[in-house]
């Protein structure tokens, strides 16, 4: 690993975020574990702008120009609060905690309707024993009827 050089790095890990299903932020967080090296590489800024990029499509990036243009390199981690791995840990969260309220809207909904249908199944069931016992009351008048004739 010490014979490439940080510019080979750079560029298979651009590639690996580049490439759809290829290179996530969990592996570019597992990347940073490795050693000091792939840490100070996978934190650049380009990188998590394109994830940010590529994984959030939906948010608008206009008050944020490209990282290139806006940190260099060898100035990453000098204001985390404005880092695009701080911002991509932010929609990140955001994104989970939208998903998960759907997600449980989804269960009450579901759970709800349950609810219902047992209810109409308990009116059914009632129904049918007083219509059972309506029922045996007429076939026991009938008989009664029948007794007397």
């Amino acid at each position: 690993m010490s014979d490439l050089q940080d510019e080979l790095w750079r560029r298979i890990i651009e590639i690996g975020i580049e490439t759809p299903n290829l290179l996530n932020y969990k592996d570019l967080c597992c990347l940073s574990i490795t050693c000091r090296r792939l840490r100070r590489l996978s934190n650049e800024e380009s990188h998590w702008f394109s994830l940010l990029s590529s994984d959030f499509p939906q948010y608008e990036f206009a008050e944020l120009s490209s990282p290139s243009s806006s940190v260099s390199s060898s100035n990453v981690n000098s204001s985390p609060k404005s880092t695009f791995k701080t911002l991509y840990k932010i929609r990140f969260e955001r994104d989970r905690a939208r998903k998960l309220a759907a997600h449980r809207r989804v269960v009450l909904r579901i759970e709800s309707q349950i609810a219902e249908h047992s209810r109409k199944l308990q009116e059914i069931q009632l129904r049918s024993v007083e219509e059972t016992q309506k029922l045996k009351a007429t076939v026991s008048e009938l008989s009664n009827l029948s007794n007397i004739r």
